[in-house]
């Protein structure tokens, strides 16, 4: 047939294998159990794996385990069904439960007899083929067949196979025994069968029959097979190549896909590929899942031993090589010659307008000639201080430093003739670039600079920044990588800084390269990034714009994520379209054109599991309530994406009762939004995912209710606003009760008051009657002061008109004396009327703290001692023993003074002494003196007056102010006072204090 002829032409071509990275998981980081038999995806795009411990989702970020079926036996084996209709079922071991797999999740289902893969009839054991592993038994006393959607082919055990379509059969016979369902498979409804032996291949289309006599990959003996009819998919393993076979029945092709050295060290048991993201995954036996990350990025690195593969720089050598700078060619597939360059600096190389290379070694210029395939070669030694050398538009350019700074020196013709400009700088000059005819720009480590040439004029356009690269790509655009600062657009001699990505990693960009499609390209100190260039020229014209970067990284198979650069350029679009970057670990070439960005299905973003507290996850659809208790609710997010976790962008926010900006949800190894401290009420959670490079969203939303407490619900709203009525009404019924009872209790409390304001009333007009007799006393007392002040005063007059009348000089002395006696007199009673006054207004008739009464015997004592020797007379003071008192010293003092002063005036060639006595409750003061003396009917006026303040005062004229005022003071301390005469004459005054 034509057919094979076509496939067999196709099947030897050398494709060129693409590189791998590989991860392993097992029962240490996300598998329940270390077996994967088999492995499918179903039309949501989820990957699902049949294990010995249950069934297990991956969504390329976790794997979800299903193991909570009401069944005993949990050892799953190959899946049957079609995913295309939602439809996958697995049985476990002895086929004893049928497992359903539909709208994402498994559920146990009802077993019929048609499900069973292996049963008997007629004494035969009778078993389906689904798949064809790569450590399949089959036995020859076992009849087999394979079920197709409307057919089935039976294998017997005498060299036929039955074809079976409705009523009709068709008998296939050809040399065919047992052992050849190892390298049997069916591709579209067409059974394939290889004789190994005979190097033939047969196929069998709807029971009609045709084979090959060609050598193929399909027949070779170091063939192995794997086939899975759910996936429709057939691996053709040969000499760790794995094949992939695809197209038609009628336009059979095999696309290699890995050159897999481990595939015959573990038992492999599952393959599976998923084309979306390019991914080939192994199930074993007894190691777990093997996951082969496919990759279109090339590593080109020297294999020997030892040998270093550190490269900041490069030039392009052919259509699709370049040469480092010891003259190794490398293309994408690895070293392509070696040229004799020697040992040289790998920071520096460049091509000059003849094509020759220039290489620097230490202070020396090293040139290779272009016209002699680069083995001549000549050298120019620089002086001390080379620090590089440059090229861009019309000029060369070298830099030397010194102690004071660095030197530029440009060169229009050669860069070993004579410099045509040099330019000072005080930093490092890391490149410089010809911005128009007769301006540079030159990249410092302390910033970028326009100089003007034919003068020294040097213009700081950005300080403060670390310039690696001034790069000009295809569309004229100018940007600046930087050191620790990211990287810049130059617009109008203005440097616009560029977004960061989210981990900041662009901040040490080293190098950028446009392709044919808008997309930049740009190496950093970890990962390669892609962005669209239209992005980040909307940003620079409004800064609220988004740019999306997308990461490659080790996962998408390179060595290592660091890359390098260096001079100005170190990566290059060589002309058969591949992309060079230098890196750490070998130099990475690519095609932008076949590597692939992976942005999730906007049809495959679901969101219908929630875990609440600490129990398990529960499944919802687009509604769900939480309790009011709650502590906090995880909303997973289930995206099957199988790239690098990185790249996926997504947005949550919460609108409702309680709104929430938009917020990043992290992407580790769950993807979930946390829902915490919110206040009861209906929300709607809105997610969105970033679907394209081009900034496309994906949106979807979820409603959830958090359920009040029971006290904010409406109905206890309305059994508080009743029960609060009826508790008003109560208690204004409660209360008229109590102002009836109020009111008659009232009317007998006013009857009462009636009784006491009529004693009242007369204990009012008792105090009326001392009121009056107080404001007698009062009247009294101002009559008495007013007769006592008449007289002193009337005297002084008298003897003043003498004293003028007089001539006699001992007379006027004379009278001189009385008017100051009697001055003095009138003085001292002045002050005793002013301290009267203060005192019996006085409050405070103790003090803080005790003093000694001596003090004021002491004092009155000096004060009158010179009054009494004019009369003749002596005071003595008796109290030598201290004694102490708290009674206002003021009030006492006046008291003594007045007792003294009468004492004074009414004695004549006489004593006065004082004394003190105490004992536990009282203190005794003893006045004594020897004058005219009281009669017994004055002590008996003043010891009344004493004893019954309301008794009739009488009238004080010609009486004396003192004794009155002494008796209202002796009162007002709570003190007691006596007066007795005298023998053989005077008087004796007694004042007793109370210590308590």
């Amino acid at each position: 047939m034509k057919i094979w002829a076509f496939i067999f032409a196709c099947i030897y071509l050398n494709i060129s294998g693409q590189r791998h990275t590989s991860s392993w998981y097992n029962i240490d980081n996300g598998l329940p159990q270390s077996s994967a038999k088999a492995i499918v995806k179903d039309k949501y795009g989820f990957i699902w794996i049949s294990t010995e411990n249950g069934l297990v989702r991956y969504d390329g970020t976790s794997f979800i385990t299903f193991n909570n079926f009401r069944v005993n036996n949990l050892h799953f084996g190959e899946f049957i069904g079609d995913p295309l209709l939602d439809s996958i079922t697995v049985l476990n071991n002895f086929q004893e439960n049928k497992i359903i797999i539909k709208n994402r999740f498994p559920k146990l289902a009802s077993l019929a007899q048609d499900d069973k893969i292996t049963y008997s009839k007629g004494g035969s054991i009778i078993h389906r083929i689904a798949n064809n592993i790569i450590t399949s038994d089959f036995y020859n006393d076992v009849q087999y067949f394979i079920q197709l959607k409307n057919s089935v082919y039976h294998f017997t055990d005498k060299n036929a196979i039955i074809y079976k379509e409705g009523k009709k059969e068709i008998k296939i016979t050809l040399p065919f025994s047992n052992q050849d369902l190892n390298y049997t498979f069916v591709f579209n409804d067409t059974l394939f069968i290889n004789d190994l032996k005979k190097r033939k291949t047969y196929s069998i289309y709807k029971g009609h029959l045709s084979f090959s006599s060609q050598p193929t990959l399909f027949n070779h003996p170091d063939t192995k097979v794997y086939w899975q009819q759910i996936t429709n998919q057939t691996f053709i393993i040969n000499h760790n190549n794995i094949y992939i076979v695809e197209g038609t029945a009628s336009d059979l092709r095999l696309r290699f896909l890995v050159k897999y050295e481990e595939i015959g060290n573990h038992p492999y048991c599952a393959m599976f590929y998923d084309k979306d993201f390019n991914k080939l995954y192994l199930g074993t036996l007894n190691n777990g899942l093997n996951i082969v990350k496919l990759s279109n990025f090339y590593i080109s690195k020297k294999e020997a031993d030892f040998s270093n593969n550190v490269y900041y720089t490069s030039l392009p050598f052919s259509k699709n090589t370049i040469i480092s700078e010891d003259g190794t060619e490398f293309g994408r597939n690895g070293i392509v010659n070696k040229h004799l360059f020697g040992y040289n600096d790998n920071y520096l190389m460049m091509y000059d307008n003849s094509g020759n290379i220039l290489i620097r070694k230490r202070n020396s210029i090293i040139r290779f000639y272009k016209n002699s395939g680069y083995k001549k070669k000549d050298s120019a030694l620089f002086r001390k201080g080379l620090q590089s050398f440059m090229k861009s538009g019309d000029f060369y350019g070298t830099a030397f430093t010194h102690p004071s700074g660095t030197q530029l020196h440009l060169y229009r013709k050669d860069i070993f003739t004579k410099p045509d400009y040099t330019f000072n700088f005080k930093s490092f000059i890391n490149t410089f670039y010809q911005y128009s005819k007769n301006e540079i720009l030159t990249g410092n480590s302390d910033g970028l600079y326009s100089v003007i040439l034919g003068s020294n004029t040097i213009t700081p356009l950005m300080k403060n920044i670390h310039v690696k690269s001034i790069i000009r790509t295809k569309d004229n655009l100018i940007w600046i990588t930087t050191n620790k600062s990211g990287f810049y657009l130059l617009r109008n001699h203005k440097l616009i800084k560029m977004p960061n990505d989210i981990n900041n990693y662009l901040e040490s960009a080293h190098y950028i390269l446009e392709d044919q499609k808008g997309y930049y390209w740009i190496s950093s100190n970890n990962g390669m990034f892609r962005v669209p260039k239209k992005q980040l020229l909307r940003y620079a014209d409004n800064k609220n714009t988004p740019v999306f970067y997308y990461r490659f990284t080790k996962k998408d198979g390179f060595l290592t994520n660091e890359f390098n650069g260096s001079s100005e350029p170190n990566a290059y679009a060589l002309e058969n379209g591949d992309f060079v970057f230098p890196s750490m670990d070998g130099y990475v070439f690519f095609n932008p054109d076949s590597i692939r960005t992976y942005y999730p299905d906007r049809k495959k973003i679901y969101i219908e599991r929630v875990k609440i507290g600490n129990s398990g996850p529960q499944y919802f659809h687009q509604v769900f309530d939480l309790k009011n208790d709650y502590k906090t609710a995880e909303v997973f997010i289930d995206i099957p994406y199988f790239s690098n976790p990185g790249n996926l962008y997504i947005e949550a926010r919460l609108s409702g009762k309680e709104d929430t900006e938009w917020e990043k949800v992290a992407t580790g190894t769950e993807l979930k939004y946390t829902i915490s401290n919110l206040s009861p009420g209906d929300y709607t959670l809105s997610v969105r995912v970033l679907v394209s490079p081009e900034g496309q969203y994906e949106v979807r939303t979820i409603r959830f209710k958090i359920q009040p407490l029971f006290y904010q619900t409406l109905l206890f709203r309305v059994s508080a606003s009743i029960i609060i009525l009826i508790i008003i009404i109560v208690i204004v019924q409660l209360t008229t009760n109590f102002l009836r009872i109020k009111n008659k209790a009232l009317k007998q409390i006013v009857h009462n008051k009636n009784s006491e304001l009529k004693e009242t009333s007369l204990h009012l007009e008792l105090v009326k009657s001392n009121l009056q007799k107080e404001t007698e006393y009062q009247k009294k007392l101002v009559e008495t002061i007013s007769h006592d002040i008449t007289t002193p005063i009337r005297f002084i007059a008298m003897l003043s008109q003498k004293l003028h009348e007089s001539d006699d000089v001992e007379l006027q002395k004379k009278y001189f004396d009385s008017i100051y006696k009697s001055s003095e007199q009138l003085y001292q009673f002045t002050l005793n009327l002013k301290e009267y006054t203060e005192l019996y207004k006085a409050e405070n008739i103790f003090e803080e703290k005790e003093y000694p009464i001596n003090r004021i015997l002491e004092t009155k004592n000096r004060l009158f001692c010179e009054i009494a020797k004019e009369k003749g007379t002596t005071i003595t003071n008796l109290a030598e023993q201290k004694v102490y008192s708290r009674v206002n010293e003021s009030i006492l003092t006046a008291i003594i003074h007045n007792i003294i002063d009468n004492a004074v005036k009414n004695t004549f060639e006489g004593n006065i002494t004082m004394a003190i006595t105490e004992n536990q409750q009282k203190s005794i003061i003893t006045i004594t003196d020897t004058g005219t003396g009281m009669s017994a009917e004055q002590i008996d006026i003043y010891m009344n007056l004493f004893r019954n303040p309301r008794l009739e005062t009488p009238s004080f004229k010609g009486k004396g102010l003192g004794l009155h005022m002494v008796i209202h003071l002796v009162k007002k301390i709570n003190a007691e006072i006596s007066f007795r005469q005298n023998q053989p004459q005077g008087t004796i005054v007694k004042i007793t204090l109370n210590k308590n």
